[in-house]
Formats: structure tokens, sequence, C-alpha cells
């Protein structure tokens, strides 16, 4: 009995800190890191003061939290999509946009806190974002190898070609973010795989391309993390 009392205090202490945390992303997002203060998010979660700093030293702590698990939600993603391509390369790198980009879209305020917010605010989050892109180029990396060793495409330097495919991801998503696009993120998969097929120098038929946007559209980001 004990511990099942410890366990469900502990429960009602997780869904605590993940509903300031689901709240916190909202309004750094909307107001940007330096207009939001510590009110605004104790305000908006309808919580105490004291509260807010049973889970956090400071608004800069919990920023960093939120930073954080943008990271691991992005890489996730990346990780997940990238299964697809090894093969059937149009319906694989269309599956593996189209996921990346649904994830981005399900978690837009993350997303801009990582890409938008933290930008330029001090040493510890311009080091935390070179080792995250570090972290997805070698991962993607990895996957564009064995697609060499199945001997299709042509990468002269794969880390490069890793490099440029992050690039066109990242720049898809920051130019949606920072326009505050009313569009999907969906809307652009198409284009965005016929050019890196085309880089790649990697065949491919537009039946395939669509099935595999298609694929992911109508399926729940539940099941697809499976």
């Amino acid at each position: 009995m004990v511990y099942k009392t410890s366990k469900e205090t502990q429960e009602k202490k997780d869904l605590k800190r993940k509903h300031i945390i689901k709240i916190a992303a909202r309004i750094f997002s909307q107001n940007g890191y330096h207009k939001t203060t510590v009110k605004d998010v104790v305000e908006a979660a309808d919580i105490s003061v004291g509260t807010f700093y049973f889970y956090f030293k400071n608004k800069e702590h919990l920023f960093e939290t939120l930073y954080d698990e943008g990271i691991e939600e992005i890489f996730s993603a990346l990780m997940q999509s990238l299964q697809n391509i090894e093969c059937e390369a149009d319906f694989g790198f269309s599956k593996a946009i189209a996921f990346f980009f649904k994830v981005i879209e399900c978690n837009k305020p993350l997303a801009k806190i990582m890409l938008i917010e933290a930008v330029g605010l001090n040493p510890t989050f311009e080091r935390k974002r070179a080792e995250a892109t570090q972290k997805l180029v070698s991962y993607t990396t990895e996957f564009f190898y064995e697609i060499k060793k199945l001997g299709t495409g042509n990468m002269p330097d794969i880390k490069i070609f890793a490099l440029a495919f992050i690039g066109t991801l990242y720049n898809v998503v920051l130019e949606w973010l920072q326009t505050d696009s009313k569009e999907s993120l969906l809307d652009s998969v198409y284009a965005l795989t016929v050019y890196n097929l085309q880089a790649l120098k990697l065949e491919y038929n537009i039946d395939n391309i669509n099935r595999g946007i298609t694929e992911i559209i109508n399926t729940k980001l539940d099941n697809l993390k499976e």
C-alpha cells in the first residue's frame, strides 16, 4: 500500500510537471524568451508560485527543459522517419520527410523554441544547438551510407549529403515557423522529396512519392511511433 501511494503521488507530480511544460511552451513561443516571466507561466498554468519553484529553479531552467525536450522530440522523429528510406527510395524519402514534418507540426511551440527563440540566447544554448545538429547529421550519415552500399545514389561525400539533407528540412521548417504560415508543413513534402532524390540522382515514381505522403497523412501519430 505504501508503494502504491508513493507511485500515485509521483504520477501526480509528473502530470503537473508536464502541464507546466506544455503551457510554458505555448507562452514562450508566443511572447519570446525575454518577454516571458515566471508570473506569465504561473497564471497561464493556473498554479501557485510555490508550485512553479518546486519543479523549476527559475525561468532559464524551465526554458532549458523545454529546449532539451524539443531536441529529443526532433531527434526521435528523425530516427523513426529514416527507417523508411533504405528500401524504395522514392516511397521511403517521402514517408520519412512527411513523418518528420508531422511531428514538428504537432509540436510547433517546442520547435519554435528550439529553432528560433534559443538561437543566440547564450553560449549554453548555442552549444546545445551545435550538438543537436551534429547528432542529427551523424545519424543521417549512417542511413545514407547504407544507401550507398546498395549501389544506388550518387554520394561522393556522404557527410556533406547528410548535412544538405538536414539543411533542407531545417530551412523549410524555419520558414514555416518564422512566417507563422497557416499552411501545413506536409504541403512541402512532395517538392522537398523530389529535390533530395534528384540531388542524390535516385530514380523516382510520382505515384510512390504521393503514396508515402498519403500514408503518413492518414495515420495517427501515436501509431506511427510504435
